[in-house]
């Protein structure tokens, strides 16, 4: 669905809350996503580059060209791929840590062109990876109104459970006001606890004077919104951002290694951060091989080496940045080393994919923090 070019911030706020109040009429009773209708969709990326260019988009048969507004940081994108129609994008740069990416295009065109910027290997960009606990909090801060569970089990036969078997599959989705204690009940199911990762949680929010934001955000930051209030919705990408900015905050600079200079260099401060896992890992070399292959969405190459029977040391690269990121495994637990200047994103990326592939009960803790998500 593709509109004219947009000047101003103050513009697309303009657009999008029209599109915003049609759509919410046109779903108003039941409160369910329509994969026909074209919602507003903003994305969250997160960011180390400095601007957007037309290159870092992962294949030839994308068109795409940068159209600059009037506002600093904020510019149209003219997507074309191949011979379908032109969508537009529409590009704000939050901060100096994240962009969000605007659109009206249907889900399907839009999903596959923000894979394309983010998910070449070195673009800098990456999604922020919501975890489990992450998206439980949002729903119940809110009316939860609706959830979607997604687990494949990429390693297959590698784990074992204390339970009678191991899901290899699960995808469900459910609304109505029982959400919540649908989802508490399944969570604690001895049979399919391990494997009830949340993809996706519906919320719904009343602001200002009577006027309601529906918000469908999954694990990967994508927001689809139906409502009143355009500001509502900014508002609620705003909380999710600054959330996960300040988790980022805590794994860089609390907890990164760094190494003294001088007279200090045999002095090293940091310390790692642990993924505690309630599914034990039984065969590493598969385990490895599934985690360290370049490929989306793990994004992660590395050498491993067996120091002892249950115990192995990966030196690693991540590959959305070039960083250099260290692990130590256990069959109970992956401790991540992440050196001073690496981005602290592939931490988060690691842990939600491990709940989403492998054991959805897995944990991050630090030394200082306990559980920190």
């Amino acid at each position: 669905m593709a509109t004219a070019v947009i000047n101003s911030r103050k513009e697309l706020k303009e657009v999008l809350q029209n599109r915003m109040a049609a759509s919410y009429e046109d779903i108003r009773e039941d409160q369910r996503l329509d994969e026909d209708k074209t919602y507003l969709k903003s994305y969250l990326i997160e960011s180390d580059r400095d601007d957007f260019s037309s290159n870092i988009v992962g294949t030839d048969k994308y068109s795409v060209e940068t159209v600059p507004t009037e506002d600093k940081g904020f510019v149209n994108l003219k997507v074309r791929n191949g011979s379908e129609s032109t969508e537009r994008f529409y590009l704000d740069k939050l901060d100096d840590r994240f962009w969000s990416i605007h659109t009206l295009a249907k889900s399907r065109v839009s999903d596959r062109f923000i894979e394309k910027v983010v998910f070449p290997r070195y673009t800098k960009l990456d999604f922020p990876w919501l975890s489990n606990q992450f998206l439980r909090t949002l729903g119940e801060e809110n009316n939860f109104r609706s959830f979607s569970l997604k687990f494949e089990d990429e390693f297959g036969n590698l784990g074992n459970n204390s339970s009678s078997g191991q899901i290899s599959g699960m995808s469900m989705r459910l609304w109505g006001g029982t959400a919540q204690e649908v989802l508490d009940k399944l969570s604690d199911d001895e049979t399919i606890g391990s494997s009830t990762s949340l993809s996706n949680i519906g919320i719904r929010r009343e602001v200002g004077d009577g006027e309601v934001v529906l918000e469908d955000i999954t694990n990967q930051g994508k927001f689809t919104a139906r409502g009143d209030s355009v500001d509502g919705h900014f508002y609620q990408l705003n909380i999710v951002k600054e959330r996960y900015h300040e988790l980022l905050q805590i794994i860089e600079e609390e907890y990164s290694i760094s190494r003294g200079t001088g007279e200090s260099s045999s002095k090293i401060s940091g310390s790692p951060l642990t993924i505690n896992l309630d599914r034990e890992i039984t065969d590493f070399e598969d385990f490895f091989d599934t985690i360290l292959t370049s490929k989306k969405p793990f994004r992660l190459w590395g050498v491993y080496n067996k120091i002892g029977d249950d115990y192995y040391r990966v030196s690693g690269v991540d590959q959305h940045t070039g960083d250099e990121v260290n692990l130590e495994v256990s069959s109970e637990w992956i401790r991540v080393y992440l050196p001073e200047g690496s981005c602290g994103n592939v931490v988060l990326r690691l842990y939600s994919i491990i709940q989403h592939y492998f054991d959805s009960r897995a944990e991050l803790v630090g030394i200082d923090h306990g559980i920190i998500v």
